[in-house]
């Protein structure tokens, strides 16, 4: 008696929908944030409203493996940083990065405390804030850095500068950027007058933040 392996489309088509779904939602989160509904992502994804809760159980959820390819692309593009030969210029280009995703990402701005506390998003962004760290302690060494900055210090510049873009149109978040970098210059710092957040201290932090829409 021959035994054949099952034949399982439900379990094909399941991971086709849910990468639909997700591309969707990266596109719809983007342009609404937080007003993005799930009646909205099924449409833009062409499945049923079941299909989406099927994939997610809620809509947070969906927002968080959103936000978790974010930060897996932000890693990325830090540790792929790393690997060049100028440090300073290393950072900046990726500072660059980061604070596009805030001015121009709705979501990636607005619902943070939404999905801070999701194990993924947890995963990626730890991942991202500890590139950022080996990137700024090369930039230091190189005497380039100011030496009194963390990696931790990081996301609360780039949310400032993303409320840029909440302030409207023609609010140029790239000038207040370039301000912020030269803060970051090791000629001509001054200490700060406190000491950073860790990590579990930010983390809290950003889970009590207001999401701005």
């Amino acid at each position: 008696m021959s035994i054949t392996t099952p034949y399982r489309p439900r379990r094909a088509d399941a991971e086709r929908n849910r990468a639909r779904i997700l591309a969707a939602a990266s596109e719809l989160f983007a342009e609404r944030g937080l007003d993005a509904s799930m009646p909205d992502l099924a449409e833009r994804a062409g499945v049923g409203i079941g299909t989406v809760y099927r994939a997610f159980p809620d809509k947070d959820h969906l927002l968080g493996a959103v936000m978790a390819e974010r930060f897996r692309w932000l890693a990325d593009e830090i540790e792929a940083a790393g690997r060049t030969d100028d440090p300073w210029i290393a950072f900046t280009d990726v500072v660059w990065k980061g604070a596009a995703l805030h001015a121009k990402d709705r979501a990636f701005h607005q619902c943070m405390p939404q999905a801070a506390g999701l194990p993924d998003v947890q995963e990626a962004r730890g991942r991202t804030l500890d590139a950022f760290q080996r990137l700024i302690e090369r930039a230091q060494k190189a005497g380039a850095m100011r030496t009194d900055v963390v990696a931790e210090d990081i996301p609360m510049l780039l949310a400032g500068v993303g409320l840029s873009r909440s302030a409207g149109p023609g609010v140029a978040w790239e000038r207040h950027l370039a301000v912020v970098i030269d803060g970051l210059r090791a000629e001509g710092a001054h200490a700060l007058p406190s000491k950073p957040l860790s990590r579990a201290q930010l983390d809290a932090m950003v889970r009590e933040l207001p999401c701005p829409r």
